[in-house]
């Protein structure tokens, strides 16, 4: 489903995400620092550096894998950026430095102070035990580059995805043109 918002702005705010796993299954490790890589070392440069916009990547939740861009020029160019992340991604076209490196970022998150509320807001929400978040870290540890390359095939490439695209932007006369989209 492809959604088209026009807003009275001259800048688009672009998502799209993917249904996946669910936070204890064995690929959402996988998924979290492909997701990571994906932001650093490709979508960034092509969202925000070629293509303008403020900012942009992508990141896994919810068992959703998300791709984003804010404050975006290009939205159609953003939406072709995000497809061609998931080929480079299948492509096996990274080094286990840029492995190492996102899985230090995924980490610095996982790793960080919890305050007790929150801890318990957390687990009481998601259900999400200590157990959960210790088996989450070890699958975190052992991603590599296979796993990386599979899970952007299992999950992320056309026709194998159930997925969403929503556009938040001034008005678009090729998407208006495009009966693929619901314009709003």
């Amino acid at each position: 489903m492809k959604t088209f918002f026009q807003m009275p702005f001259p800048i688009n705010f672009i998502s799209e995400s993917i249904r996946t796993v669910p936070f204890a299954h064995e690929d959402y490790a996988s998924l979290c620092i492909l997701a990571r890589m994906m932001t650093s070392k490709f979508l960034h440069g092509e969202i925000r550096e070629k293509g303008g916009a403020y900012g942009g990547g992508a990141r896994m939740g919810g068992g959703l894998f998300s791709f984003y861009s804010y404050r975006d020029p290009n939205s159609l160019q953003t939406l072709s950026a995000f497809r061609r992340s998931v080929d480079w991604a299948k492509s096996g076209d990274f080094s286990q430095q840029d492995i190492d490196e996102a899985k230090l970022s995924v980490f610095s998150a996982v790793d960080s102070p919890v305050a007790p509320a929150s801890k318990g807001m957390g687990r009481f929400l998601s259900g999400v035990t200590d157990e959960m978040l210790q088996g989450h870290r070890e699958r975190l540890f052992a991603v590599s580059h296979r796993s990386l390359v599979e899970v952007a095939e299992r999950y992320l490439g056309v026709g194998q995805r159930t997925c969403g695209v929503a556009i938040l932007g001034p008005e678009n006369e090729t998407i208006k043109k495009d009966p693929s989209w619901i314009v709003k």
